[in-house]
């Protein structure tokens, strides 16, 4: 790798932006995202990330699998694991009761209000979103290069417009119906 390589390889461990990573190394800005796409198809800065990847692992203890495991908490948090329930209304565990992998999904605990003990709250994070970034990585959703592709996106316009000129004639033919329902 040449000089400038190994700075965009620098830059982009930093800001994981290919783009912005040219353009911090020298590359020129208005074809930065192209000389981007090309340096990070090459097979040595491919290795290079790579490497720098396992050092900030090492260093930080930041994985892909802890990454993976705090979005499971907030995905599968249940809300049981937190409060009660009756006929006495809602009662919050105390923090003892609560295990440790249970409170990363907390967002937020609001206190009670008055010598009552009424109004505790508790938020947790964010579940759907936890729930769609754990789809997509397990790859549930289509691939967005399906989405992408110029034909494909051609021919299901068409398939749709296909359906729904069927379904303006078949509209068109029924017969009319009076605006209050009433048929006499």
């Amino acid at each position: 790798m040449n000089d400038r390589q190994q700075r965009f390889v620098r830059e982009y461990a930093k800001c994981l932006d290919g783009a912005e990573a040219a353009r911090r190394a020298g590359y020129a800005a208005h074809s930065a995202g192209n000389y981007a796409a090309v340096l990070l198809r090459k097979k040595e800065i491919q290795a290079a990330l790579a490497e720098r990847q396992a050092v900030r692992e090492r260093r930080t203890l930041v994985t892909a699998d802890r990454v993976l495991e705090e979005y499971a908490r907030i995905a599968f948090a249940d809300i049981r694991n937190y409060a009660s329930w009756g006929p006495d209304g809602i009662r919050l565990r105390p923090p003892a009761e609560i295990a440790p992998e249970d409170a990363a999904a907390i967002a937020e605990i609001a206190a009670p209000q008055g010598a009552s003990g009424r109004g505790a709250r508790i938020k947790l994070h964010d579940k759907k979103a936890a729930l769609h970034a754990l789809a997509r990585h397990l790859g549930l959703f289509a691939p967005r290069e399906a989405a992408a592709d110029p034909q494909a996106r051609h021919e299901a316009a068409a398939e749709l417009r296909r359906m729904l000129m069927a379904r303006v004639e078949a509209l068109a033919a029924a017969p009319a119906k009076p605006p209050n329902g009433d048929d006499s």
